[in-house]
């Protein structure tokens, strides 16, 4: 009997194991109920798992009461569950600060940055909103290694400079590629997105991260993804209100009244127009005595073009949804003075965005959005001899004392470029509004459990008009043949484009591997027309009536187009999560090249060792993680114009000709470009080797070493004379950039009530040109920034062996004093032998230059490089605190060891200045009783001690650019959960904030980040009337319901 028991018992004890087993069902959402898609399913200990739909859901057959469930998703808290009898688990992870900072997101897909083969930096948004600006690029400097951002000038909503690793390009454009929600956008404005809808921001600086998007990767990509709704029938409501006050710190030192009037009785010695035994030269009929004022306060016309400006910011955004339909609306209004008189910057952004489950397989989402921008006020920035920067400077600080009001334009008539700069910013009325419409549609379908397919379409348009006004009271109306003027410009843009992915991953034991294929296919078209009315009887109409002008109007008109198509791909590869791998392929054809050039191909390759997971490293519980990474790229770059390629023939009035007897004109077309059909992409090969570290989950580190080489650069380069052509775009050229890059995290202290975490990032670029046109060595650059003061004077050059966009010119070497002379018999001053001379009259007091060729004469032959405007390193250091309900927070940026070309210091210390004052520094001039000093004489012995024409600049106007900033200083209160309890409120933060409070510096202007050279690279750290940066204080609140 017991044998027939015991067989009995054997039979149902395996029938029991297979009845206990069960499926178990469930959803995985985070924090605010949003479905997670990808989210890891394991059971402990084995290697059974799953992971979840697009809308969080999962099954896992085969589960045994005993079991136990592991749920876990990159930059979320893993959740461990026991199975017991259950059969549904919903799973709610909360997210893990710390590995928030390790998702990254890339070319068409998120991943873990502890699988990531290239080199990504990730930015968390809030660091980008934690402090109130206009745009989110004004935040982004310091925050992440070998991106360096540069100010441009303090214009209120105007752009940013971003290149990541050095420029690849010599004539050409080297921003990156923006990427909002995977629709790649050249010439991207940062104004056109609320920084609060940003949810995730991470740029790709190596070739292997990039080539992804291959001819339009080569200068970086920015991946910016925006907020999303949730899916548990819950609704957030936020409410952020900010208010700031913005003024200019400091301001460049000018003449006093007393000094104003001695120096121009110098100068007018100097031109031999004031005998001072007479009182009926110019000098005297004007000013009179000097001494009458020496307690004169004046008018500094900076302190009366500045003003303390003010900015309010308000942004209203909805979160919420169900299973089947999840919505998120965000609206944002800025509108912020400017502190230049007169100037403002005002956007409104609109953002709606939605996802709609279909079924179980299919989602259709879609988004719209709308911005108004609109900048008002007169553009200041240099390169022009009108800037009212530059009038306030030179502008007399007092009248003379005994002129009448009838009087006082005797003097501003003598130089028809010098005017009341008040009267400049309150007479011209400009304005540039822009609008702004994106829509896109997808759909996201999943089939055969391992397959996605993703389908999205987009059209964006902008259109912007541009108008300006020049009242009779203004130097451009009263001082040109214009007369009273204004112009009427608009330009539209029109972008149709589609992008399309299928993706596929599957993972088999210790096996991770994954392919995903894309097309996407774009046009784009640009549409202008300009008009001009002059000499219109009367202001009193403004802009709105043009058309009652007495000269013809003078019109034009522009169309052009292009289109882009792309097929693309990637492989990617993972054993053990120890041994990684990815390759990338991407070929583009693109209508502005020919047909034999048209298509170009960018493959990429990454591998990366975690060392950290192998056998021997399990003991050294030291390192958390590991990872050394090693990738190859090749990227491409089409940034030309639409028909550079092609001839092209236009028609304007001169254009034509004539014939007849009677000589009558005949229009006619002319060719305004040369065919060049061999012009092709122009290449960017980038090789990458990284190491990240993570010790003890307290302490990151990542390292990268790049080296790219730019070939094929499309340049503009010179022609022969027979062509007819001066300069046509042509491959030619190459450029090299190798660099280093340091990021480190410090999590100090983390603790419930006290939190310490520090951010430190450095970064090392040299750049070098190596190769020109055939046979060319160097490109000479005029910058144009004062065609009064510098003529035609080169004063940037590009050399081969030599980082682009050197400065150029003499080398100072003091000033000529007495012993430097022989005095003849004949009473005539001679120099001394060995001693250079660059005029056939020389006198003390004169400026000196090195003669670097030694043949003793001063001339073109002793330029030479004279400054270097890339920064040794740059970085940044932050560190944010959390004590209880508060937080604070500081960061602090800089770049090291620059040169600025101080063109302000250039022009208005120039010693004949007549009628314009000038900086302090003229008060210093050279006379035989005060020698040490930098600044030459102005006469002696009969003599002007003027240096020859043209050779204006030298090393006294280059300036050493190194600053460190204190960039930004925030300081929080959150209010606790009780009292947020009784308020019925899920959050309220207030904040204080400042921004560019202070800059320690050498440099002798407003601030040293600044650059408005007109030609790009060729003409970097140009300082020369740009508008001043602000020091920012705000204030403000953010309420969650």
């Amino acid at each position: 009997m017991k044998p027939i028991k015991l067989l009995v018992l054997l039979f149902f004890i395996p029938a029991v194991g297979v009845f206990a087993q069960t499926t178990i069902t469930g959803t995985v959402t985070d924090d605010k109920g949003v479905p997670i898609p990808g989210a890891n399913v394991i059971v402990k200990g084995i290697p059974k798992g799953t992971t979840t739909d697009f809308d969080g859901n999962y099954a896992i057959e085969g589960i045994e009461p005993s079991d136990i469930l592991v749920f876990s998703y990159v930059g979320f808290k893993t959740v461990e569950k026991n199975v017991f009898s259950q059969t549904t688990i919903h799973i709610t992870l909360e997210p893990d600060q710390v590995q928030l900072n390790e998702v990254v997101v890339i070319g068409y897909e998120a991943v873990r940055k502890k699988d990531l083969t290239g080199s990504v930096s990730a930015i968390d948004p809030e660091e980008l909103s934690v402090a109130p600006t206009a745009n989110f690029d004004e935040a982004l400097a310091g925050r992440a290694a070998g991106v360096q951002v540069t100010a441009g000038d303090g214009t209120p909503g105007s752009s940013q400079n971003i290149v990541i690793r050095g420029g690849n390009s010599i004539t050409g454009d080297n921003s990156p590629l923006y990427v909002v929600d995977g629709i790649p956008l050249e010439d991207f404005d940062p104004s056109s997105i609320n920084t609060r809808d940003i949810e995730s921001f991470d740029i790709l600086k190596d070739a292997s991260a990039t080539a992804i998007y291959g001819s339009r990767g080569a200068n970086g990509v920015i991946v910016i993804n925006t907020r999303s709704g949730r899916s548990d029938g819950k609704t957030d409501i936020n409410i952020s209100s900010f208010s700031r006050v913005q003024i200019i710190p400091n301001r460049l030192e000018v003449l006093s009244p007393y000094e104003f009037a001695r120096y121009q009785e110098a100068l007018a010695y100097a031109n031999d127009n004031y005998d001072p035994g007479q009182n009926v030269r110019i000098f005297k009929t004007n000013w009179i005595d000097p001494e009458l004022y020496r307690n004169v306060k004046g008018t500094d016309w900076q302190d009366e073009i500045f003003r303390t400006a003010y900015t309010s910011n308000h942004t209203l955004s909805l979160r919420g949804g169900n299973e089947k339909t999840s919505l998120y609306y965000s609206g944002n209004f800025l509108d912020q003075e400017g502190t230049l008189i007169t100037t403002s910057f005002k956007k409104i952004n609109n953002r709606l965005k939605f996802t709609h489950k279909v079924n179980d397989n299919l989602k259709v989402n879609g988004q719209i959005e709308y911005s108004k921008i609109k900048s008002k006020g007169l553009q200041v920035a240099g390169n022009t001899r009108t800037s009212v920067i530059r009038d306030a400077v030179s502008f007399r600080p007092v009248n003379p004392i005994n002129w009448s009001d009838e009087e006082e334009s005797a003097i501003q008539d003598q130089d028809p470029y010098l005017y009341d700069p008040v009267k400049t910013l309150e007479n011209t009325d400009r304005a540039v509004t822009r609008d702004v419409l994106s829509g896109t549609l997808g759909l996201n379908y999943k089939f055969l459990e391992k397959f996605t397919l993703n389908v999205n379409g987009n059209y964006r348009t902008t259109s912007q008009e541009s108008t300006i006004f020049f009242n009779a009271d203004t130097q451009q109306a009263s001082r040109t043949n214009r007369g009273i003027h204004g112009s009427i410009s608009d330009i539209r843009w029109d972008i149709l484009s589609t992008s399309n992915t299928l993706k596929f991953s599957d993972r088999k034991g210790s096996h991770v591997y994954g392919a995903l294929v894309g097309m996407e296919a774009q046009y784009s078209t640009r549409e202008a027309s300009n008009l001009e009315n002059r000499n219109i009887p009367t202001d009193q109409f403004g802009i709105d009536n043009l058309g009652i002008a007495t000269t013809a109007t003078i019109a034009g008109s522009s169309h052009s187009a292009n289109a882009l198509l792309s097929y693309f791909g990637r492989v990617n590869y993972s054993y053990k999560d120890r041994y990684l791998a990815t390759v990338n392929f991407r070929t583009d054809g693109s209508s502005k090249f020919q047909k034999e050039n048209r298509w170009g191909y960018f493959p990429s390759f990454s591998l990366a060792w975690r060392v950290s997971e192998e056998g021997f490293m399990k003991g050294v519980e030291a390192v958390s993680d590991l990872k050394i990474r090693a990738g190859w790229g090749l990227t491409g770059n089409n940034r030309i114009g639409d028909f550079a390629a092609y001839n092209m023939f236009a028609v304007n009035a001169s254009s034509g000709y004539v014939l007849g007897p009677n000589q009558d004109f005949s229009p006619g077309a002319y060719q305004s470009n040369m065919a060049v059909p061999d012009l092709r992409w122009e290449t960017t090969a980038q090789t990458n080797v990284g190491l990240d570290l993570n010790l003890f989950n307290r302490f990151s580190l990542t390292v990268d070493y790049y080296k790219k080489r730019t070939k094929d650069l499309l340049l503009d380069a010179d022609m022969a004379l027979s062509t007819g052509f001066d300069r046509v775009q042509q491959n030619v050229g190459e450029i090299s950039n190798e660099g280093m890059e340091f990021s480190l995290n410090f999590r100090n202290i983390r603790k419930e009530r006290f939190r310490w975490e520090t951010d430190f990032n450095i970064s090392f670029n040299k750049t070098r040109t190596e190769k020109l046109n055939s046979g060319q060595n160097e490109i000479l650059i005029d910058p144009g920034w004062d065609l009064q003061f510098m003529q035609t004077e080169y004063q940037y050059i590009t050399r081969i062996g030599h980082p682009v966009g050197m400065m150029y010119g003499l080398e100072f070497d003091g000033i000529y004093q007495m012993e430097d002379f022989v005095l003849t018999n004949g009473g005539d001053y001679e120099l001394k032998e060995g001693i250079p001379t660059y005029r056939t009259v020389m006198r003390p007091g004169m400026v000196k230059f090195r003669d670097l060729n030694g043949d003793g004469v001063i001339n073109e032959e002793d330029r030479t490089i004279i400054g270097n405007p890339q920064p040794k390193h740059i970085g940044g250091l932050s560190n944010s605190f959390k004590i209880g309900a508060f937080d604070f927070q500081f960061l602090l940026q800089w770049a090291y060891d620059f040169d600025i070309l101080n063109g302000n210091k250039s022009e208005f210390g120039s010693i004949y200045r007549q009628n314009r004052n000038g900086l302090t520094s003229l008060a210093d001039i050279w006379t035989p009783t005060n020698t040490e000093t930098t600044i030459g004489g102005m006469r002696y012995d009969g003599v002007n001690l003027t240096a020859p024409f043209g050779y204006k600049l030298d090393t006294r106007h280059i300036d050493d650019g190194s600053y460190l900033k204190l960039k930004t200083v925030v300081l929080g209160y959150n209010l606790p959960e009780e009292v947020l309890g009784r308020l019925k409120l899920k959050k309220c933060r207030l904040s204080v904030s400042a921004q560019n409070i202070y800059t320690w510096t050498r440099y002798e202007g407003y601030n040293p980040d600044v650059s408005v050279g007109r030609f790009g690279a060729l003409t970097p750290r140009l300082d020369y009337s740009a508008y001043p940066q602000s020091v920012t204080v705000s204030g403000g609140i953010e309420l969650t319901f």
